[in-house]
C-alpha cells in the first residue's frame, strides 16, 4: 500500500493532508505525479475527473482531446497510472477506485481549490473572526487557476475560482479598510493579490483606489487609475458607473473616502 506524504505546514499555516493533493490554483501538480513522461497528461486526467467526478469512459476520452478523442485503452492506461502512482488510502481502496457510476476519487483525496473554498466560506460567513481564514485562502494561491494550461473542460471551474478569489479579495480588502483601527497596508495586499489573478476586477480596483485614498496617497490614487484606464483599453472595456463616479471622486478629493464605490 502506498502512504501518502508526511503532513507539514504549507505557507498558509495549514497541515497538508495525508492522502494525495490536486493542486489547481496555479500550475497543475498532483501529488505523486511527474512532469516527466506522461506525467502532464495523467495530472490533467486525474484533476479532469477531481473537478468533473462521477463521468463516463466516453466523457473522459473526449473531454481530454476534444479533436481527437483517446481510445479506450488510451485511457484505461492512464487510469492505471493514476492508481500506480496515488497508491491507496489507509482503508485499502485505491485512490481511484474502480467506476460504478463513474470515475470519482476516494474521498480522502482533495484540492487546493477545495481548501480554498471551505477556508473562503468559513471566513466569509465569520466578520468579526474570518479574517484569518480569508487571509490562509489568498495564501493558497500560486497563481491562476490552471496558469499555463488550456484545458476546454476547465473553462467554467476556472470562472469559477476566479470569481470565488476575487469575492474573497474584495472582502479582506474592505475588512482591513473598515474599523476603528483599519490596515491599509493589508488591505492594498489583498486588493493587489486579487489583480494578480483577474487584472479586469473592477472592483478591486475601486477597493485599490478607496485605500490609498483613505491613506492620503495621491501618487498611488493616481497609479490605480492609470492601470484601470490602461487595462480597459487593453480589453476594449467600458468602466461601470460606479468606477467612473469613484474617479471624479478621488480625482477631485470631494468627499470622505468611506464605503465609496465598494459596491
Amino acid at each position: 500500500m502506498a502512504d501518502g506524504p508526511a503532513p507539514e505546514p504549507d505557507e498558509a499555516g495549514v497541515e497538508q493532508p495525508l492522502a494525495p493533493e490536486i493542486s489547481v490554483l496555479g500550475p497543475l501538480t498532483v501529488s505523486g505525479i511527474t512532469h516527466s513522461g506522461h506525467g502532464p497528461k495523467v495530472a490533467a486526467l486525474a484533476a479532469l475527473i477531481h473537478v468533473r467526478p462521477g463521468r463516463t469512459a466516453e466523457f473522459l476520452c473526449t473531454a481530454m482531446d476534444p479533436v481527437n478523442p483517446w481510445s479506450t485503452r488510451t485511457l484505461q492506461t492512464r487510469l492505471s497510472e493514476i492508481r500506480s502512482r496515488l497508491g491507496a488510502a489507509p482503508d485499502g481502496q485505491p485512490y481511484l477506485p474502480r467506476p460504478k457510476h463513474g470515475y470519482s476519487f476516494h474521498p480522502d483525496v482533495t484540492s487546493d481549490w477545495r481548501r480554498f473554498q471551505d477556508l473562503a466560506t468559513r471566513g466569509l460567513a465569520d466578520p468579526q473572526g474570518g479574517t484569518e481564514d480569508l487571509e490562509n485562502a489568498l495564501a493558497l494561491l500560486r497563481g491562476k487557476p490552471f496558469e499555463g494550461r488550456d484545458f476546454s473542460w476547465a473553462d467554467a471551474v476556472q470562472q469559477e475560482m476566479i470569481s470565488r478569489i476575487i469575492d474573497t479579495a474584495h472582502t479582506l480588502a474592505v475588512r482591513h479598510t473598515e474599523g476603528d483601527q483599519p490596515d491599509l497596508d493589508a488591505a492594498r495586499r489583498a486588493a493587489l493579490r486579487g489583480l494578480e489573478i483577474d487584472e479586469t476586477a473592477e472592483v478591486l480596483y475601486r477597493d485599490w483606489m478607496n485605500i490609498e485614498w483613505g491613506a492620503g496617497n495621491t501618487a498611488g490614487v493616481r497609479k490605480a487609475i492609470a492601470r484601470l484606464q490602461q487595462v480597459a483599453r487593453t480589453y476594449d472595456i467600458s468602466l461601470e458607473p460606479v468606477t467612473e463616479q469613484l474617479i471624479d471622486l478621488v480625482l477631485a478629493d470631494r468627499t470622505a473616502p468611506s464605503r465609496a464605490g465598494r459596491a
